[in-house]
């Protein structure tokens, strides 16, 4: 979510008053406009592209609401790697540190912008917005440690990320385990946080020690073909994507923290083993990211707490894969 300030005359006239050449004072009121990037694929698993704002029935706690449609197909993105540095993933540390070409070129483009963030024992801002690239950052990962500060790491990116621009997208992604560590932030902290600033999470994730990947999580294992030389069979993949994004329903408590922040904020949860594999993951977050219409509105009515979203499009058919809601706590700013 974010918050705008408008300005109101403040005071009036008392009767037999003189008119007062002082200019009118100003307060803030909030005013909350809920972003919720949405893919729409058709019945048989294309994406459709070419809706405009009347094909959308959007619901906020079951209210219907005026919303806006985004016409920019490529917006700005404003964009955190949260990447996990230890011992646990020193192996894929190679993998890892060179990507950073992929992600500027796929995830960030020309006009986005991007953070990173390293998480172990301790958590470190290795390139601010503004500052440095991305590959850099990534050639500097540490890799000592055994701590994974994975919701620390999330709460530092969502300071990040609030300050941003209100017309960038916000992205948070975590390249790592799906586990946390050693973290003084409690989960449920973490995804009011990335609810209430309208910040998208995904997840590029490598297996626990000794165990297999989820079941209920997207693997790129076996998708990637080598002849391919735009990276990875998008026609192909999206038709198996289109089954699992966005994981259903919200991740329930318990859940390990990429599961509960993917599936609360409308992001996916891709696994790799290898590099061609993280390269794969890269490239699909990137076509999601770009082909999803941004959705925008002021709920009405509204209040604090938990607000559930639906989203519907006059496509027969379709399928609708969205943010499923948001927590709103009040006025915090």
């Amino acid at each position: 979510m974010r918050f705008w300030c408008i300005g109101v005359p403040a005071g009036v006239l008392a009767a037999g008053a003189q008119p007062q050449s002082a200019p009118p004072a100003e307060f803030k009121v909030p005013v909350r406009l809920v972003t919720a990037p949405t893919l729409v694929f058709s019945g048989d698993d294309r994406l459709v592209f070419g809706l405009h704002p009347e094909d959308f029935e959007v619901y906020d706690n079951g209210h219907p609401q005026r919303a806006a449609v985004d016409p920019d197909p490529w917006p700005p993105f404003s964009i955190v790697l949260a990447v996990e540095a230890n011992q646990d993933v020193r192996g894929y540390a190679r993998f890892i540190s060179r990507v950073g070409s992929a992600v500027e070129a796929l995830l960030v483009g020309e006009r986005g912008e991007a953070a990173v963030i390293e998480y172990g024992d301790e958590v470190k801002v290795l390139k601010p917005f503004g500052d440095g690239d991305v590959a850099g950052a990534l050639r500097r990962l540490s890799g000592t440690g055994r701590g994974a500060r994975a919701i620390d790491a999330g709460m530092r990116a969502a300071a990040l990320l609030e300050t941003r621009p209100a017309a960038s997208s916000r992205v948070l992604i975590f390249v790592g385990q799906p586990a946390d560590r050693g973290s003084e932030s409690p989960l449920a902290a973490l995804r009011r946080e990335v609810e209430r600033n309208s910040i998208a999470v995904y997840a590029l994730a490598l297996p626990l020690a000794g165990r297999e990947f989820l079941s209920d999580t997207f693997s790129l294992e076996g998708l990637s073909s080598k002849s391919d030389r735009g990276g990875f069979r998008a026609g192909a993949d999206l038709r198996r994507l289109a089954s699992v994004l966005h994981g259903g329903a919200a991740a329930t408590d318990g859940a390990d923290p990429f599961s509960t922040l993917t599936a609360a904020t409308g992001g996916t949860q891709f696994h790799f083993r290898a590099q061609r594999e993280l390269e794969d993951g890269i490239g699909l977050i990137g076509l999601e990211m770009r082909s999803s219409y941004l959705v925008s509105y002021s709920p009405a009515p509204g209040g604090p707490g938990y607000h559930a979203i639906r989203i519907e499009v006059g496509v027969p058919g379709a399928k609708v894969f969205s943010r499923p809601g948001y927590w709103w706590g009040g006025d915090r700013r």
